[in-house]
Protein backbone atom coordinates (compact mmCIF):
# COMPACT_ATOMS: atom_id res chain seq x y z
CA UNK A 1 0.00 0.00 0.00
CA UNK A 2 2.74 2.21 0.71
CA UNK A 3 4.48 2.01 -2.15
CA UNK A 4 1.85 2.40 -4.12
CA UNK A 5 0.76 5.65 -2.19
CA UNK A 6 4.36 6.50 -2.85
CA UNK A 7 3.97 6.04 -6.92
CA UNK A 8 1.21 8.06 -6.82
CA UNK A 9 2.61 10.96 -4.77
CA UNK A 10 5.04 10.79 -7.41
CA UNK A 11 2.80 10.97 -9.94
CA UNK A 12 0.91 14.05 -8.92
CA UNK A 13 4.21 15.82 -8.30
CA UNK A 14 5.11 15.35 -12.16
CA UNK A 15 1.73 16.77 -12.84
CA UNK A 16 1.75 19.87 -11.31
CA UNK A 17 5.11 20.68 -13.68
CA UNK A 18 3.54 19.37 -16.50
CA UNK A 19 6.97 16.93 -17.10
CA UNK A 20 6.05 13.91 -18.91
CA UNK A 21 8.80 11.35 -20.38
CA UNK A 22 7.19 10.21 -23.73
CA UNK A 23 9.45 12.17 -26.33
CA UNK A 24 6.50 11.75 -29.19
CA UNK A 25 6.07 15.64 -30.28
CA UNK A 26 2.45 16.00 -32.01
CA UNK A 27 1.29 19.14 -33.51
CA UNK A 28 -1.72 20.73 -35.24
CA UNK A 29 -3.52 23.78 -36.59
CA UNK A 30 -6.88 25.73 -37.38
CA UNK A 31 -8.34 28.54 -37.69
CA UNK A 32 -11.92 29.94 -38.12
CA UNK A 33 -13.29 33.04 -39.48
CA UNK A 34 -14.86 35.26 -36.87
CA UNK A 35 -15.68 38.37 -39.05
CA UNK A 36 -18.96 40.16 -38.05
CA UNK A 37 -22.04 39.60 -40.70
CA UNK A 38 -23.62 43.21 -39.98
CA UNK A 39 -22.39 46.57 -39.01
CA UNK A 40 -20.94 46.54 -35.50
CA UNK A 41 -18.79 48.88 -33.17
CA UNK A 42 -15.24 49.29 -34.23
CA UNK A 43 -12.88 49.07 -31.13
CA UNK A 44 -10.34 51.39 -30.44
CA UNK A 45 -9.92 54.92 -30.68
CA UNK A 46 -12.94 56.51 -29.73
CA UNK A 47 -16.89 55.87 -29.91
CA UNK A 48 -19.66 55.65 -32.32
CA UNK A 49 -17.28 53.88 -35.13
CA UNK A 50 -19.39 51.84 -37.14
CA UNK A 51 -18.37 49.69 -39.61
CA UNK A 52 -19.39 50.02 -43.12
CA UNK A 53 -17.71 46.50 -44.88
CA UNK A 54 -15.40 44.35 -44.38
CA UNK A 55 -11.96 44.25 -46.35
CA UNK A 56 -10.16 41.58 -45.22
CA UNK A 57 -11.58 38.60 -43.03
CA UNK A 58 -10.68 38.40 -39.31
CA UNK A 59 -9.81 35.44 -37.92
CA UNK A 60 -9.55 32.94 -34.28
CA UNK A 61 -5.96 30.94 -35.75
CA UNK A 62 -4.88 27.93 -33.06
CA UNK A 63 -1.80 25.69 -32.60
CA UNK A 64 -1.82 23.00 -30.60
CA UNK A 65 1.35 21.35 -29.44
CA UNK A 66 1.75 18.18 -27.63
CA UNK A 67 5.40 17.32 -26.23
CA UNK A 68 6.21 14.54 -23.65
CA UNK A 69 2.39 13.55 -23.45
CA UNK A 70 0.97 16.82 -22.22
CA UNK A 71 -0.81 19.01 -24.23
CA UNK A 72 -1.51 23.04 -24.81
CA UNK A 73 -3.06 25.41 -27.21
CA UNK A 74 -1.85 28.48 -28.26
CA UNK A 75 -5.08 30.42 -29.96
CA UNK A 76 -5.10 33.88 -30.87
CA UNK A 77 -8.28 36.62 -32.19
CA UNK A 78 -7.77 38.75 -34.15
CA UNK A 79 -9.81 41.17 -31.59
CA UNK A 80 -9.38 44.20 -29.32
CA UNK A 81 -8.96 42.01 -26.49
CA UNK A 82 -11.16 39.43 -24.23
CA UNK A 83 -11.74 39.79 -20.52
CA UNK A 84 -10.98 36.54 -17.77
CA UNK A 85 -14.83 35.88 -17.49
CA UNK A 86 -14.93 35.34 -21.45
CA UNK A 87 -11.79 33.73 -21.50
CA UNK A 88 -12.81 31.40 -19.07
CA UNK A 89 -16.40 30.21 -21.51
CA UNK A 90 -13.91 29.15 -24.33
CA UNK A 91 -11.57 27.55 -22.42
CA UNK A 92 -14.23 25.40 -21.11
CA UNK A 93 -16.24 25.07 -24.21
CA UNK A 94 -12.82 24.14 -25.81
CA UNK A 95 -11.25 21.89 -22.77
CA UNK A 96 -11.27 17.92 -23.75
CA UNK A 97 -9.78 15.14 -21.68
CA UNK A 98 -5.93 15.23 -23.06
CA UNK A 99 -6.17 19.21 -23.21
CA UNK A 100 -7.38 20.48 -19.81
CA UNK A 101 -8.98 24.42 -19.72
CA UNK A 102 -5.98 25.33 -17.91
CA UNK A 103 -3.37 24.60 -20.76
CA UNK A 104 -5.32 27.01 -23.37
CA UNK A 105 -4.00 30.25 -23.83
CA UNK A 106 -6.40 32.88 -25.04
CA UNK A 107 -4.85 35.85 -26.16
CA UNK A 108 -5.75 38.59 -28.76
CA UNK A 109 -3.90 40.37 -31.14
CA UNK A 110 -5.38 43.75 -30.02
CA UNK A 111 -6.35 44.71 -33.54
CA UNK A 112 -8.07 48.38 -33.59
CA UNK A 113 -10.19 47.39 -37.10
CA UNK A 114 -12.21 44.92 -35.37
CA UNK A 115 -15.31 44.64 -32.96
CA UNK A 116 -15.73 46.37 -29.79
CA UNK A 117 -15.94 43.15 -27.68
CA UNK A 118 -14.68 45.08 -24.55
CA UNK A 119 -17.91 47.33 -24.29
CA UNK A 120 -15.50 50.98 -24.34
CA UNK A 121 -15.62 51.91 -27.82
CA UNK A 122 -20.12 52.19 -28.19
CA UNK A 123 -22.10 54.75 -29.67
CA UNK A 124 -21.03 57.08 -26.91
CA UNK A 125 -18.87 57.05 -23.43
CA UNK A 126 -20.81 55.25 -20.95
CA UNK A 127 -22.81 52.85 -23.37
CA UNK A 128 -21.40 49.10 -23.94
CA UNK A 129 -20.19 48.53 -28.04
CA UNK A 130 -20.79 45.01 -27.60
CA UNK A 131 -22.89 43.08 -29.62
CA UNK A 132 -24.10 39.93 -27.86
CA UNK A 133 -24.50 37.96 -31.30
CA UNK A 134 -21.26 38.80 -31.93
CA UNK A 135 -20.04 37.64 -28.72
CA UNK A 136 -21.59 34.60 -29.28
CA UNK A 137 -20.30 33.88 -32.44
CA UNK A 138 -16.85 34.65 -31.70
CA UNK A 139 -17.00 32.40 -27.99
CA UNK A 140 -18.48 29.61 -30.36
CA UNK A 141 -15.41 29.86 -33.56
CA UNK A 142 -12.57 30.21 -31.04
CA UNK A 143 -14.02 26.85 -29.08
CA UNK A 144 -14.78 25.10 -32.58
CA UNK A 145 -10.79 26.58 -33.61
CA UNK A 146 -9.52 24.77 -30.73
CA UNK A 147 -10.79 21.43 -31.32
CA UNK A 148 -10.23 21.27 -34.76
CA UNK A 149 -6.23 21.98 -34.18
CA UNK A 150 -6.28 19.05 -31.73
CA UNK A 151 -8.37 16.46 -33.74
CA UNK A 152 -5.62 17.25 -36.54
CA UNK A 153 -2.92 16.88 -34.31
CA UNK A 154 0.14 14.49 -36.06
CA UNK A 155 3.45 13.79 -35.68
CA UNK A 156 6.23 16.95 -35.72
CA UNK A 157 9.29 18.22 -35.23
CA UNK A 158 9.85 22.40 -34.32
CA UNK A 159 12.12 24.75 -36.04
CA UNK A 160 12.74 27.84 -33.94
CA UNK A 161 14.91 31.03 -34.53
CA UNK A 162 14.29 35.11 -33.91
CA UNK A 163 15.60 37.90 -35.40
CA UNK A 164 15.26 41.83 -35.37
CA UNK A 165 12.54 43.70 -37.51
CA UNK A 166 13.67 47.37 -38.01
CA UNK A 167 11.45 49.92 -40.20
CA UNK A 168 7.87 48.87 -38.74
CA UNK A 169 7.21 50.25 -35.30
CA UNK A 170 7.86 52.71 -32.64
CA UNK A 171 7.31 53.71 -29.13
CA UNK A 172 5.27 56.61 -29.47
CA UNK A 173 5.96 57.32 -25.83
CA UNK A 174 9.50 56.53 -24.81
CA UNK A 175 11.27 56.28 -27.99
CA UNK A 176 14.48 55.10 -26.82
CA UNK A 177 12.88 51.78 -25.45
CA UNK A 178 11.39 49.42 -28.03
CA UNK A 179 11.81 45.26 -28.31
CA UNK A 180 12.87 44.37 -31.68
CA UNK A 181 12.82 40.84 -31.22
CA UNK A 182 10.82 38.61 -33.34
CA UNK A 183 10.36 34.64 -32.45
CA UNK A 184 9.50 32.11 -35.00
CA UNK A 185 8.61 28.58 -33.85
CA UNK A 186 7.44 26.70 -37.49
CA UNK A 187 5.99 23.18 -36.87
CA UNK A 188 6.51 20.84 -39.87
CA UNK A 189 5.16 17.12 -40.01
CA UNK A 190 7.27 13.90 -41.12
CA UNK A 191 7.29 14.89 -44.88
CA UNK A 192 8.73 18.17 -44.28
CA UNK A 193 5.09 19.95 -44.65
CA UNK A 194 4.82 23.14 -42.38
CA UNK A 195 1.22 22.67 -39.97
CA UNK A 196 1.62 25.96 -38.76
CA UNK A 197 4.35 28.79 -37.13
CA UNK A 198 3.93 30.68 -34.05
CA UNK A 199 5.20 34.35 -34.65
CA UNK A 200 6.17 36.43 -31.81
CA UNK A 201 6.35 40.45 -32.09
CA UNK A 202 4.90 43.55 -30.16
CA UNK A 203 3.31 46.16 -32.43
CA UNK A 204 -0.52 47.66 -31.82
CA UNK A 205 -2.87 46.51 -35.28
CA UNK A 206 -3.09 50.46 -35.88
CA UNK A 207 -1.73 50.72 -38.91
CA UNK A 208 -5.35 52.01 -40.77
CA UNK A 209 -5.65 54.52 -38.12
CA UNK A 210 -9.20 55.80 -36.86
CA UNK A 211 -10.08 56.74 -39.87
CA UNK A 212 -10.87 53.02 -41.00
CA UNK A 213 -14.19 52.00 -41.19
CA UNK A 214 -13.66 48.23 -43.21
CA UNK A 215 -13.20 45.41 -40.78
CA UNK A 216 -9.99 44.28 -41.60
CA UNK A 217 -7.06 42.55 -39.35
CA UNK A 218 -4.43 45.08 -40.07
CA UNK A 219 -1.22 44.72 -40.47
CA UNK A 220 -1.15 40.91 -39.08
CA UNK A 221 -3.28 39.90 -42.38
CA UNK A 222 -0.35 40.51 -44.53
CA UNK A 223 1.64 38.92 -41.81
CA UNK A 224 -0.49 35.81 -41.78
CA UNK A 225 -0.25 35.59 -45.87
CA UNK A 226 3.14 36.41 -45.88
CA UNK A 227 3.84 33.61 -43.76
CA UNK A 228 1.35 30.75 -44.99
CA UNK A 229 2.43 31.81 -48.73
CA UNK A 230 5.83 31.02 -48.47
CA UNK A 231 5.98 28.20 -45.49
CA UNK A 232 2.14 26.73 -45.86
CA UNK A 233 0.07 25.68 -42.91
CA UNK A 234 -1.45 27.96 -40.48
CA UNK A 235 0.22 31.48 -38.94
CA UNK A 236 -0.57 32.08 -35.36
CA UNK A 237 0.40 35.39 -34.13
CA UNK A 238 1.17 36.08 -30.26
CA UNK A 239 1.31 40.02 -30.02
CA UNK A 240 3.86 40.87 -27.39
CA UNK A 241 4.84 44.02 -25.02
CA UNK A 242 2.94 46.33 -27.25
CA UNK A 243 2.34 48.96 -24.41
CA UNK A 244 3.62 52.36 -24.09
CA UNK A 245 2.33 52.78 -27.15
CA UNK A 246 4.35 50.83 -29.24
CA UNK A 247 2.86 51.25 -32.56
CA UNK A 248 3.56 50.82 -36.56
CA UNK A 249 6.05 53.74 -38.25
CA UNK A 250 4.05 54.50 -41.11
CA UNK A 251 4.20 57.24 -43.36
CA UNK A 252 0.08 57.23 -43.83
CA UNK A 253 -2.84 55.13 -42.28
CA UNK A 254 -2.97 53.50 -45.56
CA UNK A 255 -3.77 49.85 -47.08
CA UNK A 256 -0.18 50.38 -48.45
CA UNK A 257 1.51 51.15 -45.25
CA UNK A 258 -0.28 48.43 -43.56
CA UNK A 259 0.60 45.64 -46.03
CA UNK A 260 4.61 46.74 -46.19
CA UNK A 261 4.56 46.82 -42.35
CA UNK A 262 2.50 42.95 -42.44
CA UNK A 263 4.84 41.83 -45.14
CA UNK A 264 7.92 43.20 -43.93
CA UNK A 265 7.32 41.59 -40.48
CA UNK A 266 6.23 37.49 -42.25
CA UNK A 267 9.59 38.26 -44.63
CA UNK A 268 11.46 38.34 -41.42
CA UNK A 269 9.57 35.57 -39.61
CA UNK A 270 10.16 33.05 -42.88
CA UNK A 271 13.49 33.96 -43.41
CA UNK A 272 14.41 33.47 -40.34
CA UNK A 273 13.06 30.14 -39.24
CA UNK A 274 12.65 28.17 -42.74
CA UNK A 275 16.04 26.49 -42.41
CA UNK A 276 16.79 26.74 -38.94
CA UNK A 277 17.91 23.08 -37.65
CA UNK A 278 15.10 21.12 -35.44
CA UNK A 279 14.87 21.77 -32.26
CA UNK A 280 14.78 18.85 -29.77
CA UNK A 281 12.03 18.78 -27.58
CA UNK A 282 11.30 15.96 -25.33
CA UNK A 283 9.45 17.47 -22.21
CA UNK A 284 7.07 20.24 -21.53
CA UNK A 285 6.41 22.50 -18.26
CA UNK A 286 3.19 24.51 -17.41
CA UNK A 287 3.52 26.28 -14.52
CA UNK A 288 0.61 28.69 -13.34
CA UNK A 289 -0.89 31.16 -10.79
CA UNK A 290 -3.43 33.96 -10.41
CA UNK A 291 -2.85 37.26 -8.94
CA UNK A 292 -5.68 39.68 -7.40
CA UNK A 293 -4.81 43.35 -8.87
CA UNK A 294 -6.25 46.46 -6.98
CA UNK A 295 -8.84 48.35 -9.63
CA UNK A 296 -7.50 52.31 -8.64
CA UNK A 297 -8.96 53.36 -11.90
CA UNK A 298 -11.88 55.62 -11.15
CA UNK A 299 -13.45 55.29 -14.65
CA UNK A 300 -12.94 51.54 -14.66
CA UNK A 301 -15.40 51.40 -11.32
CA UNK A 302 -17.88 53.11 -12.52
CA UNK A 303 -18.62 50.97 -16.23
CA UNK A 304 -18.54 48.48 -13.92
CA UNK A 305 -21.01 49.13 -11.66
CA UNK A 306 -22.73 51.02 -14.71
CA UNK A 307 -22.72 47.36 -16.36
CA UNK A 308 -20.47 49.07 -19.45
CA UNK A 309 -17.82 46.96 -18.47
CA UNK A 310 -19.28 43.34 -17.42
CA UNK A 311 -15.38 41.32 -16.05
CA UNK A 312 -16.44 40.21 -12.68
CA UNK A 313 -14.24 42.24 -10.31
CA UNK A 314 -14.51 41.18 -6.46
CA UNK A 315 -14.25 43.96 -4.00
CA UNK A 316 -12.46 46.58 -5.82
CA UNK A 317 -9.90 44.02 -7.42
CA UNK A 318 -9.34 41.96 -10.42
CA UNK A 319 -8.16 38.56 -10.40
CA UNK A 320 -6.36 37.49 -13.49
CA UNK A 321 -3.54 34.70 -14.16
CA UNK A 322 -0.41 34.20 -15.58
CA UNK A 323 1.46 31.36 -16.77
CA UNK A 324 5.12 30.10 -17.30
CA UNK A 325 5.87 27.46 -20.11
CA UNK A 326 9.12 25.92 -21.24
CA UNK A 327 9.79 23.46 -23.95
CA UNK A 328 12.99 22.99 -25.87
CA UNK A 329 14.88 25.93 -25.83
CA UNK A 330 11.63 28.22 -25.37
CA UNK A 331 10.58 29.79 -22.33
CA UNK A 332 7.20 31.90 -22.29
CA UNK A 333 5.39 34.06 -20.01
CA UNK A 334 2.03 35.21 -20.37
CA UNK A 335 0.86 38.54 -19.49
CA UNK A 336 -2.91 39.86 -19.08
CA UNK A 337 -2.79 42.72 -21.15
CA UNK A 338 -0.55 45.57 -22.56
CA UNK A 339 2.88 45.91 -21.40
CA UNK A 340 5.14 48.77 -21.64
CA UNK A 341 8.51 47.85 -23.45
CA UNK A 342 10.31 48.09 -20.46
CA UNK A 343 8.01 45.65 -18.29
CA UNK A 344 8.05 43.14 -20.89
CA UNK A 345 12.15 43.47 -21.27
CA UNK A 346 12.08 43.13 -17.39
CA UNK A 347 10.34 39.70 -17.36
CA UNK A 348 12.30 38.07 -20.48
CA UNK A 349 15.51 39.21 -18.64
CA UNK A 350 14.36 36.40 -15.83
CA UNK A 351 14.23 34.05 -18.70
CA UNK A 352 17.43 31.58 -19.44
CA UNK A 353 16.06 30.10 -22.30
CA UNK A 354 17.98 30.65 -25.71
CA UNK A 355 14.26 31.57 -27.14
CA UNK A 356 12.43 34.16 -25.10
CA UNK A 357 8.46 34.93 -25.51
CA UNK A 358 6.10 36.95 -23.99
CA UNK A 359 2.06 36.72 -24.44
CA UNK A 360 0.38 39.98 -24.05
CA UNK A 361 -3.19 40.32 -23.65
CA UNK A 362 -3.33 36.50 -22.62
CA UNK A 363 -6.44 35.45 -21.05
CA UNK A 364 -7.15 38.76 -19.86
CA UNK A 365 -7.11 42.28 -21.25
CA UNK A 366 -5.92 44.81 -17.98
CA UNK A 367 -5.50 47.62 -20.55
CA UNK A 368 -1.87 49.04 -19.60
CA UNK A 369 0.27 47.45 -17.65
CA UNK A 370 3.09 50.22 -16.71
CA UNK A 371 6.24 50.37 -14.25
CA UNK A 372 5.46 51.96 -11.11
CA UNK A 373 8.15 54.52 -11.41
CA UNK A 374 7.03 55.48 -14.71
CA UNK A 375 3.38 55.86 -13.86
CA UNK A 376 2.42 59.63 -14.86
CA UNK A 377 -1.73 60.08 -14.02
CA UNK A 378 -1.71 62.77 -16.40
CA UNK A 379 -0.85 60.57 -19.38
CA UNK A 380 -3.01 58.68 -21.89
CA UNK A 381 -1.80 55.14 -21.20
CA UNK A 382 -2.71 55.51 -17.14
CA UNK A 383 -6.32 56.15 -17.96
CA UNK A 384 -6.51 53.27 -19.99
CA UNK A 385 -4.64 50.90 -17.25
CA UNK A 386 -6.09 49.46 -13.62
CA UNK A 387 -3.41 51.49 -11.52
CA UNK A 388 0.10 51.84 -10.63
CA UNK A 389 0.25 48.57 -8.61
CA UNK A 390 -0.37 46.16 -11.72
CA UNK A 391 3.51 46.02 -13.00
CA UNK A 392 5.35 45.28 -10.19
CA UNK A 393 2.56 42.79 -8.55
CA UNK A 394 2.77 41.09 -12.21
CA UNK A 395 6.48 40.93 -12.59
CA UNK A 396 6.72 39.56 -8.92
CA UNK A 397 4.54 36.68 -9.46
CA UNK A 398 6.45 35.95 -12.91
CA UNK A 399 9.76 36.28 -11.44
CA UNK A 400 8.74 33.26 -9.33
CA UNK A 401 7.14 31.39 -11.41
CA UNK A 402 10.46 31.96 -13.84
CA UNK A 403 12.68 31.20 -11.30
CA UNK A 404 11.17 27.43 -10.44
CA UNK A 405 8.71 28.60 -7.78
CA UNK A 406 5.75 26.79 -6.45
CA UNK A 407 3.26 29.38 -6.16
CA UNK A 408 0.36 28.17 -8.74
CA UNK A 409 2.48 25.67 -10.27
CA UNK A 410 0.34 23.10 -9.13
CA UNK A 411 -2.27 21.30 -10.53
CA UNK A 412 -3.37 19.73 -7.73
CA UNK A 413 -4.19 21.07 -4.30
CA UNK A 414 -1.67 21.42 -1.73
CA UNK A 415 -3.51 19.85 0.70
CA UNK A 416 -3.95 16.61 -1.06
CA UNK A 417 -0.68 16.27 -1.07
CA UNK A 418 -0.44 16.55 2.50
CA UNK A 419 -3.02 14.41 2.57
CA UNK A 420 -0.92 11.70 0.59
CA UNK A 421 2.59 12.19 2.88
CA UNK A 422 0.69 12.05 6.04
CA UNK A 423 -0.72 8.31 4.85
CA UNK A 424 2.84 7.59 3.05
CA UNK A 425 4.08 7.71 6.62
CA UNK A 426 1.07 5.81 7.80
CA UNK A 427 -0.74 8.47 9.60
CA UNK A 428 -4.21 7.60 8.50
CA UNK A 429 -6.25 8.83 11.43
CA UNK A 430 -4.79 12.53 11.40
CA UNK A 431 -5.23 12.02 7.31
CA UNK A 432 -9.04 11.84 8.63
CA UNK A 433 -9.03 14.96 10.69
CA UNK A 434 -7.43 16.89 7.99
CA UNK A 435 -9.73 15.67 5.70
CA UNK A 436 -13.01 16.08 7.85
CA UNK A 437 -11.75 19.93 8.86
CA UNK A 438 -11.22 20.96 5.26
CA UNK A 439 -14.71 19.40 3.88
Amino acid sequence: MKRALLSLVSLIMGATTGVAGDSVLRAGGAKANITPDSPVFIAGYGQNRISTGVHDPIWARCMVLEIGGSRIAFVSLDLIGLFWDDVEVIRKGAASPSLPAENIIVSCTHNHEGPDTMGLWGPEIGVSGVDSRYKLLTREKAVECVKEAEASLVPAKLRVAQTTVEGVSRNGRDKDVLDPVLVAIKAEDDQGQCIGTLVNFANHPEALGSGNALISADWPNYLYATVEENLGGICVLLNGALGGMVTPDVSSHSFEETERVGATTGLKAVECVQDSPIMPCANLTHLSTTVDIPVANENFLAMRKAGVITRTFHAGKVRTELHVIRFGEVEMATIPGEALPKVGLAIKSYMAAQYRILVGLANDELGYIIPKEDFDPTKYEESMSVGPKAAPMIQAKLKSLLAGGKAGGMRVGILTLILLSVLVAGGGSAAGLLLRRHT
